[in-house]
């Protein structure tokens, strides 16, 4: 099938049409005029191809596209807008224009488009006293079946001794009878291995941490934990005391003990030379 060679006659109808019309409506008239079947973009193409200009503002166009509203009703919301929100404009629109009916986005985009403000900021006016001033908590509705009675303890509350595990480092979590320093609360969740050996030889000195003999974080059998350096602790960490086998274990922890002590001689007496 051949391309269409638009004739003069066809140009002419786009440019006098084009003044008066956009695309979808000159489309339209150009298909009835002609007989054929263009869609809006042969002839938005055909109107570019040939420079044919409708010759109107932006804003101009704009409103022959939409040709929602008449000049009495932006007018009609001009002067009805202010101190009202979108909604009510929508409300009394509809009801002054039955026939014409908006939905709430339509009236809010004609409003932005135009510029037509309510003149409502959000904000309180200053001098405003709010409806519930002088009143707290349950003075507004008075108790309920949900409020907290005096001395209620909430089912979720966990028991002391609930044991669960850290998602951050694995280890696992005991809740004690100590105070929590972050919160104040009376009880708090504390490392397991540390809490059991804090029981039988007092608060970990600072400095030291207590480490487990095997390796295996979740064993924490008093017999299981001892109490290193944390320079040693980063000696085990770095000659994979975690994964090495169990017969080798103590060997790798005097290594690493024999490295940490070898280590601060050393800096000791370089720091005595310097002196």
């Amino acid at each position: 099938m051949s391309k269409l060679r638009y004739t003069e006659e066809h140009l002419e109808f786009l440019r006098d049409g084009y003044r008066s019309m956009n695309i979808r409506d000159l489309t339209k008239a150009f298909n009835a005029r002609f007989g054929m079947g263009k869609t809006e973009s042969q002839i938005k193409n055909t109107l570019n191809n040939h420079d044919i200009r409708c010759g109107r503002a932006p804003g101009d166009r704009l409103i022959t596209r939409l040709r929602l509203y008449t000049e009495e009703q932006e007018q009609f919301i001009r002067n009805n807008y202010t101190g009202k929100s979108a909604a009510e404009m929508t409300a009394i629109f509809n009801s002054r224009f039955k026939a014409n009916k908006k939905t709430l986005q339509q009236i809010k985009t004609f409003v932005h488009n135009r510029g037509i403000t309510s003149g409502r900021t959000g904000c309180f006016p200053k001098g405003n006293k709010p409806w519930n001033t002088g009143t707290k908590g349950q003075g507004l509705t008075g108790p309920n079946r949900g409020s907290f009675k005096k001395g209620s303890v909430p089912p979720n509350r966990k028991p002391i001794g609930t044991e669960r595990t850290c998602p951050k480092d694995g280890f696992i979590l005991v809740k004690v009878a100590e105070p929590n320093p972050h919160t104040g609360a009376p009880t708090r969740y504390k490392h397991k291995h540390v809490y059991i050996w804090e029981q039988a030889n007092g608060p970990v000195p600072k400095g030291m941490v207590v480490a487990f003999i095997d390796g295996e974080k979740t064993n924490c059998e008093p017999e299981n934990l001892m109490l290193i350096s944390r320079a040693e602790l980063l000696a085990l960490n770095r000659a994979g005391y975690g994964s090495a086998l169990d017969k080798l274990k103590p060997s790798v922890l005097a290594l690493s003990k024999l490295r940490v002590k070898t280590w601060e001689i050393v800096n000791r007496l370089k720091t005595t030379q310097r002196m």
